[in-house]
């Protein structure tokens, strides 16, 4: 967040503003030049923009001498990898185009500024803007480092100073983006986060699809549930929720239709199979916008010693097309509280898996045979390992019935 110490503070030197509708930029033409910036800097603040827009469209509103800013990022046109140009654009009152202020990143955490000018805003007539960036040519990089981002859009300096949009982006390979499963998922204390007793998710992933119902409570402490859709980028999924509301009890007759009402927005990024970083986020009436995080894990219905919820009957399946493998884990064989073994002692194997600290979930897993590998998982869930092999190719484990 703003609040963090930053890696150091760079500002672009040159912007393209137009007032009025935004015209076809030609190339080359209008794109903004930063000398003064270290290249590290550079490099980091102008891909994480890329991407930002690359991921999705992000709109944000800021008070402007009492008339509101509204702004929308777009690529001006995308490439195969990354959009070398990136279009700012939006509309203000007359006199108050926004410039592109300090972009700053700590870690994953990326912070943008936009400012206002201070006075000479019109506010009965309204101007349309553009700001031009082209990252590639600036930075002559090809990519941020592989991670999910926190982007944070403020407006305003000093004790006005506010945050107008948030957003998570993904530079990483969508390859090796965990699969995340279906199934109740609830909220655990975090680094971050504290967690909110009785609350959770249902998550439903089916092709490329994500469904969420976040169940909660109101501020008045009555239960409520948001439900939404996206799809899954990488790591990644946005999810506008919505509510329903003056619907019918069960043995209601007459079947009128509820209303549908607009809630926050679900930003998630998934950590595993079965661990989540999330955010609840929602702006009021004069768009200042509130980022509620949440820790989440799916939760298993098995109890005992840790390692209980992989008892059963799994198949190793490769990728290569070899051959598939049946094996039965038996009740853990030996367990601490880093790690666990699950024994299928008819064919001599043994499942070594790695505990997340403080928790009973899994992350890494070696299945061997005596003192030979079979293969690593690197991507654990309650029902399917995803892997390597020894010979290094994909392979996978998966739950079946006994």
């Amino acid at each position: 967040m703003r609040e963090n110490e930053r890696l150091g503070r760079c500002s672009p030197t040159t912007l393209s503003t137009a007032p009025g509708p935004a015209p076809a930029a030609p190339e080359g033409a209008g794109t903004a030049d930063y000398p003064e910036m270290p290249l590290r800097c550079t490099r980091h603040i102008l891909f994480a923009l890329a991407f930002l827009v690359m991921a999705s469209t992000t709109h944000a509103a800021a008070s402007a001498d009492g008339a509101l800013l509204r702004v929308t990022l777009e690529p001006q046109f995308a490439g195969t990898a990354v959009t070398p140009r990136i279009g700012i654009n939006g509309t203000a009152p007359t006199g108050c185009v926004p410039k592109l202020g300090h972009v700053t990143l700590d870690g994953a955490d990326l912070s943008i500024e936009l400012s206002l000018p201070t006075a000479g805003c019109k506010r009965q007539q309204r101007a349309s803007f553009r700001l031009l960036v082209d990252p590639a040519s600036a930075a002559g990089l090809h990519a941020l480092p592989a991670q999910v981002y926190r982007v944070h859009v403020f407006t305003g300096a000093g004790s006005g100073t506010r945050l107008i949009a948030f957003a998570l982006i993904d530079t990483s390979a969508p390859a090796l983006a965990p699969v995340p499963e279906s199934g109740f998922w609830w909220t655990q204390a975090g680094a971050d986060s504290g967690a909110a007793t009785g609350t959770g998710m249902s998550l439903e992933f089916q092709e490329n699809q994500l469904a969420a119902s976040v169940l909660g409570f109101s501020p008045t402490g009555a239960p409520t549930w948001y439900f939404g859709s996206a799809p899954l980028g990488g790591r990644v999924a946005r999810i506008a929720l919505v509510q329903l509301a003056n619907g019918e009890d069960w043995f209601s007759a007459v079947g009128t239709q509820p209303d549908v009402q607009p809630g926050p927005h679900l930003e998630i990024e998934f950590l595993s199979p079965t661990r989540a970083q999330a955010y609840l986020v929602r702006s009021d009436d004069e768009g200042n916008v509130q980022a509620r995080a949440l820790t989440l894990s799916r939760s298993a219905f098995a109890t005992g010693p840790a390692g209980t919820s992989w008892v059963g009957r799994w198949v190793l399946v490769p990728e290569d097309g070899g051959n598939t493998r049946l094996y039965d884990f038996a009740a853990p064989a030996s367990h601490d509280a880093e790690s666990f073994r699950l024994v299928d002692a008819a064919n001599d194997v043994a499942l070594d898996c790695r505990l997340v600290a403080g928790t009973q979930l899994a992350d890494a897993c070696t299945l061997s045979a005596g003192a030979g590998v079979i293969a690593d998982f690197d991507q654990v869930g309650y029902d399917r390992f995803s892997g390597r092999g020894a010979n290094g190719s994909p392979v996978q484990l998966l739950r079946v019935p006994r």
